[in-house]
């Protein structure tokens, strides 16, 4: 059984919210740590502020991670109290 188009696209529009989600602490990671390195290296102060940024990045994606996913799963529970709990409907 084939789905509509509006369900195929609401299907990758919560695919790529949760992938969105998903990377945040990868991203924060990443992003911070490179610019803890930045510093690093100008400063010569060795893996200090790398080791800082990276950390604050990391716990920065997980509070945002774990925001998002208590927002997503109140408008889940919302969604589902109008309906049989069948994303489908």
């Amino acid at each position: 059984m084939s789905s509509s188009p509006k369900t195929q696209r609401d299907n990758r529009a919560r695919q790529a919210k949760a992938w969105s989600i998903a990377l945040d602490p990868v991203y924060g990671l990443i992003g911070m740590g490179a610019i803890g390195y930045g510093i690093d290296y100008l400063a010569g102060t060795g893996i200090l502020w790398t080791m800082v940024l990276a950390l604050t990045g990391l716990m920065v994606g997980f509070y945002r991670f774990i925001r998002e996913a208590l927002d997503l799963n109140k408008e889940q529970a919302q969604s589902s109290s109008n309906t049989d709990g069948d994303p489908e409907t």
